[in-house]
């Protein structure tokens, strides 16, 4: 794609996807309150786009639990397309490792970016955000197979039910590669001035909400037992994600109920920590490839499991998160319900 025209449609994007509050926005609202009656289903699955045969074995049980138990949405928890993302809008890529594999599921794909979206000289090295910008102009191409893939910008805020004036929930799908990469050559995608541009966004977006729900969703993980570990601390290296473990703690901790990552490629729910808050966090990195948990210890968990696909199930109905685990047998496709629990909003 002609570099000119790409840059106007991710100018288009950053006023639609990320101006969510101007001048004239009215004071904030009062706490809201969960309104009866409302419902949310959706699912939320990382780390996919292989376009081989566990992205499909996956695809397959969402289609049979959507169909028994109804779904809104999915959330994409970035790492879209291995293993060093799209070089156009019109790479075939995006057919093969996202519209064929999911061509039977009829709802959207709310999408993040991974580091492997935004590879430079090694597939995951996460130095060349230019590269997810593709993904973003993905979301504004005409003649795609569907209309399935909603990214539109690269951090961005939508509520659910869809269309509904008082929202039970508000989605806030976060930029994490910026913050969590080593450098990026790219002046706009330094890391303290990008830490603040995404701050000041994220502010206003939540201070504005009227969402009784909130959830974040992005790509690197605050907290996990897997082989990459919590933020400040990824792969074992001090100081590794520091900045955005700091843009985590000081704007989106304890003000959001559930923060959920993909990154690695397990299945885990995690109690909330006191760095951050109440919130909680969930890891569902198993939408393609599998891995075995690094430490299990590392942090409490309600529930992990490794060595197997997966997704989480989440049903949001007035002040009760309802979550299932769906573990799916690498070998045999087979799965199971691993994992259910209610939590109450705090």
């Amino acid at each position: 794609m002609n570099k000119a025209i790409l840059a106007s449609i991710l100018a288009s994007a950053a006023i639609s996807g990320n101006a969510v509050a101007m001048s004239n926005t009215p004071d904030p609202a009062p706490e809201p309150t969960a309104a009866p009656g409302k419902v949310v289903r959706f699912i939320a699955v990382g780390d996919t786009g292989t376009g081989e045969d566990g992205q499909y074995k996956v695809a397959a049980v969402i289609k049979d639990i959507c169909a028994s138990r109804g779904c809104d949405f999915a959330i994409g928890l970035g790492d879209n397309i291995y293993e060093a993302g799209a070089d156009s809008t019109s790479d075939i890529q995006f057919e093969t490792k996202f519209e064929d594999p999911y061509a039977e599921l009829d709802f959207p794909f709310y999408m993040a970016l991974g580091n492997h979206d935004n590879s430079w000289l090694i597939g995951g090295d996460g130095l060349d955000n230019d590269k997810g910008d593709v993904q973003v102009a993905y979301h504004y191409k005409n003649d795609r197979k569907s209309d399935k893939w909603h990214m539109p910008a690269r951090y961005y805020t939508f509520t659910a039910p869809a269309n509904d004036i008082n929202p039970l929930a508000e989605f806030y799908a976060l930029d994490s590669n910026p913050l969590a990469a080593v450098a990026d050559a790219d002046p706009e995608y330094w890391q303290f001035p990008y830490r603040e541009k995404q701050a000041n966004w994220f502010n206003l977006a939540i201070q504005y909400s009227t969402a009784p729900w909130k959830i974040a969703f992005a790509h690197h993980p605050y907290l996990s037992n897997g082989k990459h570990g919590n933020a400040g601390m990824y792969d074992g290296f001090p100081g590794a994600g520091v900045i955005y473990r700091n843009f985590l703690k000081d704007n989106v901790c304890d003000r959001v109920d559930l923060l959920i990552a993909g990154h690695d490629h397990e299945m885990q729910w995690l109690k909330p920590t006191d760095s951050c808050g109440k919130t909680g966090h969930m890891v569902s990195g198993a939408g393609a490839k599998t891995r075995e948990l690094k430490d299990r210890e590392r942090n409490d968990a309600y529930w992990q499991a490794d060595g197997v696909l997966g997704f989480f199930y989440i049903e949001l109905e007035g002040d009760e998160l309802r979550g299932t685990a769906y573990t799916v047998d690498k070998v045999s496709g087979e799965y199971q319900a691993a994992f259910s629990q209610t939590l109450q909003r705090q």
